[in-house]
């Protein structure tokens, strides 16, 4: 593989190309990460608007009517809803885990399978949550390919 950086001062904004004999998965999750770090969301927390990346967020979760991110110390009120959301992120590392939820697979360290097909996943920050078997399926073909890179 190579890497090339050029510096163009006429672009107003970041552009990446990707050249490659073909794509695969591989570039699939390396087009998910750019584009989870490049991603900003805008959230609410304590009356203030203020600006997310998408790469810091753990989940999203729907809670009476209300959608939240929740960062590892930090939580904000999204103007969002849940499907929404998941039709937006469907080019990053967010995996719709539950009817209310959405998960960031990158920040999973452990995955446990459950009765009835479900799923723990353990976060890196020690959180725990449940993946419903309507997206069990989903959310190991992704971990598989995350774990891949």
């Amino acid at each position: 593989m190579k890497l090339k950086v050029e510096e163009c001062k006429e672009l107003s904004e970041v552009e990446i190309i990707i050249k490659c004999p073909e794509k695969n998965t591989h570039i699939d999750q390396l087009v998910a990460a750019i584009n989870t770090h490049f991603t900003n969301l805008l959230g609410k927390r304590d009356g203030e608007n203020i600006i997310i990346n998408l790469e810091n967020i753990y989940y999203f979760e729907a809670v009476e009517n209300r959608v939240y991110a929740y960062e590892a110390e930090s939580v904000y009120e999204v103007p969002y809803k849940i499907q929404e959301l998941v039709d937006s992120l469907g080019s990053t590392s967010f995996l719709q885990s539950s009817r209310t939820m959405i998960l960031n697979i990158s920040k999973v360290s452990k995955i446990k399978s459950l009765v009835n097909g479900r799923i723990m996943a353990e976060l890196d920050n020690g959180e725990k949550t449940i993946i419903t078997r309507v997206y069990a399926q989903d959310l190991k073909k992704r971990i598989k390919q995350e774990v891949k890179k």
